[in-house]
Formats: C-alpha cells, structure tokens, sequence
C-alpha cells in the first residue's frame, strides 16, 4: 500500500503526462469514458428499478452504488479519460502558469468526448428494446424528475460533493497496487455518492437526456434548457471545485514537500521567498 504523500507524488507525475498526451488519445479515451459511465447508469436503473418496493429505499440505493462503480472499475482499468477524474490533474498549473491554456483545452475536450460516449449509448439503448420495460423507463423519468427539480445552488453543491467523493476513490484506487484492491476501494467511495444522491456531470448526460426523450412519450415536457443550465453547467462547476480545489489543490499543498524534486513544491519556495503569487 502506498502512503498518501506517495499518491499525491504519483499523481502529480500523472498528470504531468496527461497535460503531454495527445488529443486524439485524450478523444478516443473520452469517448469511452462517457461509454462507460452510461453503462453503468443503465444497468444500475435495471437492477434497482423496482428493487424499492421489496428492500426499501435505503438498500436499493446502496445497491445501486455498488453496481454504479462499474463505470469508475472500466475507465480506471482500461486507461480511459473521466472529465471528472482529470480534474484531479490541476496541480502542474500551480508551477507553470503557462499549462493554464493546455490544462483548459485538455478539460474541454474530454468534457465533450464523454458526451459524444453518452449520445452512443443513449443511442444504442434506445433501440434496444430494453426501454419497453415500462418499469425501467418509469425509473429513469423518475431520476430524471428529480434531477431537474434541484436549484442552481443545489445542483452546484451536490456537484462539489460528488466529485470530491470522486476524485478520492481514485486516490483509495491509487494506493493499492492490486486490481482488487483498487476495486474494493472505488466501490465504497463511488457508493457514497451515488446513495447521497450528488450529482455527476457525465452521469447526468446519460440519465437526463435519455428521461427527457422517455418523458416525452409520457406526455412529459421537460426543459433541454433547465436541463443545459440549471442542472449540467452548475453540476460541471461544483464538479471541478469538489475535485480540482478539495482534493487535487489540498493534497498537493499537504504532500508536495514530499516530493523527491523540491521545485514541484512552488508554494514552499514563494512561502519562503515571502512571494505567493505563482500560487
């Protein structure tokens, strides 16, 4: 097992080679990322659809964390690329400001190659027939309903906590060197989330378009414009602040002393310099 100060220090190399790995790689990885997620959404929704009515609310959503993990096991394994988990990635930017403009452009196009994955699948599982099931199309509209009836502020603040729970299952992932162990890790920290209810940007470009297509054989008309604005952008926002700031930002500044090269450490050096402004 591996001491935080050593996870911290793995991921800082981490993300130096994804701020150098090229975009086609960052698209092709993205997109099965989203494929992914939305994997896991939907055979979540088909296990736990009508699981409530026999084990009650509490049990079904654990369940339905444990299955939701999935998503995190393949991308994590397969060496695919998360919006959400790349968000983790911040830390380089603290000593070169010039990675700034590299670090957006890498976010922006992993966000938009995992939604291309969700359209797939969303896609593909429409003309599965699997939607036939009037139980598992009434559970997505259901998520769906639930999603858009949360504030912009809600929606932000469950954000934040989801990709702080995120990000570290990918560092409880990060401090075993065995695929078990790793698993058994994402699978109580993703659950957190998902029984809690917060809010996942990928996810929700899954669950909300697809409820928002079902709901409208329903007679239903949501909002693709509540969808946009009062749901994905606040959700994508509390996103990288849960990520990139609570955990990314606050585990480099706790360990980056630990590093064996001291000048990844910008902060300790303007700290003694009595300069700050780099961080």
């Amino acid at each position: 097992m591996k001491t935080p100060q050593e996870i911290t220090k793995n991921l800082y190399s981490k993300a130096v080679s994804f701020l150098e790995r090229p975009c086609r790689e960052i698209l092709i990885g993205g997109i099965l990322a989203g494929v992914f997620v939305s994997l896991a959404a939907i055979t979540s929704v088909t296990v736990c659809s009508d699981m409530s009515s026999y084990f009650g609310i509490g049990f079904t959503k654990l369940v339905f964390g444990i299955v939701f993990s999935l998503g995190l096991i393949l991308i994590v394994l397969s060496g695919s690329e998360l919006f959400t988990g790349s968000n983790l990635y911040i830390v380089p930017v603290y000593n070169n400001k010039k990675l700034v403009k590299k670090l957006v452009i890498k976010w922006c196009l992993i966000y938009v190659a995992n939604l291309i994955g969700a359209i797939i699948v969303i896609f593909l599982i429409l003309n599965t027939g699997i939607l036939n099931d009037e139980i598992i199309s009434s559970y997505l509209v259901k998520i769906t309903d639930s999603k858009l009836k949360l504030t912009i502020v809600q929606a932000f603040v469950r954000g934040i906590l989801c990709n702080f729970l995120v990000c570290l299952a990918v560092r409880v992932g990060e401090a075993s060197d065995r695929v078990s162990g790793k698993i058994i890790g994402y699978i109580y920290v993703i659950g957190a989330f998902v029984i809690n209810s917060f809010e996942h940007s990928i996810a929700n470009m899954f669950f909300i378009p697809i409820g928002i297509i079902l709901g409208a054989k329903q007679g239903l008309n949501y909002s693709w414009y509540t969808f946009i604005f009062n749901n994905l952008l606040p959700v994508t926002l509390g996103n990288i602040v849960g990520g990139a700031l609570f955990v990314g930002t606050v585990y480099y500044i706790m360990h980056c002393r630990y590093f064996t090269n001291g000048d990844n450490c910008t902060m300790l050096k303007n700290s003694r310099s009595g300069d700050s402004g780099n961080f």
